[in-house]
């Protein structure tokens, strides 16, 4: 995979507005959008927005959407309108506003819109019965929970004190948990989802730590997601306590490889089919549930096993990259990600040591995109119905 080199990067979206614009000219109506074309599986297809520049639909309205794609698109009539729906209202005609950038971002991070049609994202981010702007993710990794008078030896572990400090801050904060497909539904379409939502993943095989969500998750009527590793060395009573708990409705198991194997340039073709397709036999036989999530061991990945995973169905995946909270066709990403062209396989996780600071910094982010949202909710709509109505709808 080569990398765009930062002048190019640069320049791409001033030559696709130029472009855009003279295709504008030579037309006698507004583009009309292929709603079949909602999501980005690579990122040289879309051009991002910049500060000051405008998101241009890249010219692949026409092509096949991606493999997992739901099609069926809101219509334009569920969109919401605060502004005259003529396209003879606007002159010149409106621009889509730049993608919204908080106060603070990590070094190396960048917001990814993954989209590619601006009808589409601007259909499910204003339609009814969505999920309102600024409505935020925090997909949290858990490892060990160290019991009372026990030192902490490792970096991922934390003591059950902050354990339970975090489970009962995440409620006062107004949390609520989902589960990976409600994720993919947010993801794909907006669809309605807690506007303060988390997604607390525990890696590897650990029911004792499981039995310790327990309580919290019957109490408040939350989802633990298990990224379980699949091999048969498993012993049995490990598989009959955790199909036990599967029983409770709380579990959302999803993969975390065969053999745990931390999948590098190294590794040949055929291990990593097997960490990508045997997880799903093994949870469907075990659990009655088809994985849809892959959390990547280690935090590493390829580009090839990228691939494979789509193949494999997996529809999102999770590097142990702390890069932010997620939203709405805004997925924060850096450098290492970046280069793979495929965000949604590639979704950041918080550590469990830093539960708490994740939670205020989602609710920071979320406070500012509501905020921006309500700013440019009149240009966005304007930018709809100049380009999204259908032909002589106005």
């Amino acid at each position: 995979m080569v990398r765009l080199s930062k002048n190019l990067i640069n320049f791409l979206p001033v030559l696709a507005v130029f472009l855009f614009g003279i295709w504008l000219v030579s037309c006698t109506g507004a583009p009309q959008p292929n709603p079949n074309s909602m999501i980005v599986d690579k990122l040289d297809a879309w051009v991002e927005p910049v500060s000051t520049g405008t998101m241009v639909d890249a010219a692949i309205a026409s092509s096949p959407p991606p493999v997992g794609t739901n099609q069926n698109a809101p219509t334009q009539a569920s969109v919401s309108s605060a502004i005259p729906l003529s396209r003879a209202t606007y002159n010149p005609p409106p621009e889509l506003p730049a993608i919204f950038l908080p106060e603070k971002l990590k070094p190396g991070v960048s917001p990814i819109p993954y989209l590619v049609n601006p009808c589409i994202y601007l259909e499910s981010r204003w339609g009814a019965d969505k999920s309102q702007p600024g409505t935020v993710v925090v997909p949290i990794m858990f490892h060990s929970v160290v019991q009372p008078g026990r030192l902490i030896t490792d970096s991922t572990s934390i003591s059950m004190a902050y354990f339970e400090y975090f489970m009962e801050t995440a409620r006062e904060m107004g949390f609520s948990t989902i589960t990976a497909d409600e994720l993919v539904g947010f993801l794909e379409e907006n669809q309605s989802i807690p506007a303060r939502s988390m997604i607390l993943i525990l890696d590897d095989r650990r029911p004792g730590v499981t039995e310790l969500f327990m309580p919290y998750l019957e109490e408040n009527d939350w989802t633990l997601t298990l990224g379980w590793i699949a091999a048969d060395t498993t012993r049995i009573a490990v598989w009959e306590k955790m199909t036990e708990l599967a029983q409770t409705g709380r579990l959302d198991v999803q993969s975390h490889g065969f053999n745990h194997i931390y999948i590098q340039d190294y590794v040949d073709v055929e291990q990593i089919e097997e960490e990508l397709f045997r997880p799903i036999e093994v949870i469907e036989e075990r659990f009655g549930s088809t994985p849809i999530a892959h959390i990547w061991p280690g935090g590493n990945y390829t580009d090839q096993a990228i691939e494979i995973a789509g193949e494999a169905g997996y529809k999102i995946g999770f590097t142990v990259h702390s890069r932010g909270p997620i939203m709405f066709n805004w997925i924060p990403l850096g450098e290492a990600e970046l280069a793979m062209n495929a965000p949604l396989m590639l979704l950041p996780r918080f550590w469990s040591t830093a539960g708490v600071q994740a939670l205020e910094e989602a609710v920071t982010v979320s406070e500012q995109a509501k905020a921006y949202a309500s700013a440019v909710q009149d240009a966005e709509l304007a930018y709809y119905t100049y380009y999204c109505q259908p032909a002589g709808s106005e």
